[in-house]
């Protein structure tokens, strides 16, 4: 009904499924590029982008990004990631859980994946 705020349950970041939404490349070192359309309305890319020849906007990630980047699969939890970084880059992480966060809160709010409960559920989108 009209008034009533919607309920927002407690999200334990760690409980969550990352999964990638945006086209990406990697190189040899493993270092990846995502790829971010400039625009996203498709009759914006058909009359606008012919200008510029490349439809998309390139990021490149640094080698804990790459990690992370190529983590986030759909299936793996966050929990697992931050230990799987742990075992990857060591104490250079550290404190590695905010670390995640924030480059994870960064990657959703520029669109470019997903974060999901285990069983499937979208989280609440602010």
């Amino acid at each position: 009904m009209f008034g009533k705020k919607k309920e927002t349950e407690a999200v334990n970041l760690l409980e969550l499924v990352p999964k990638r939404i945006r086209e990406y490349n990697t190189d040899e070192n493993g270092v990846v590029t995502v790829m971010m359309p400039r625009f996203e309305h498709d009759w914006m890319m058909r009359h606008l982008v012919p200008r510029w020849k490349n439809p998309y906007v390139r990021t490149r990630l640094d080698d804990v990004g790459s990690f992370v980047w190529l983590q986030c699969d759909g299936e793996t939890a966050v929990s697992v990631i931050a230990e799987r970084m742990r075992d990857q880059f060591g104490e250079a992480v550290e404190p590695v859980h905010d670390r995640l966060k924030v480059f994870l809160q960064q990657l959703s709010r520029r669109t470019w994946l997903t974060l999901h409960h285990s069983d499937g559920r979208e989280v609440f989108k602010d």
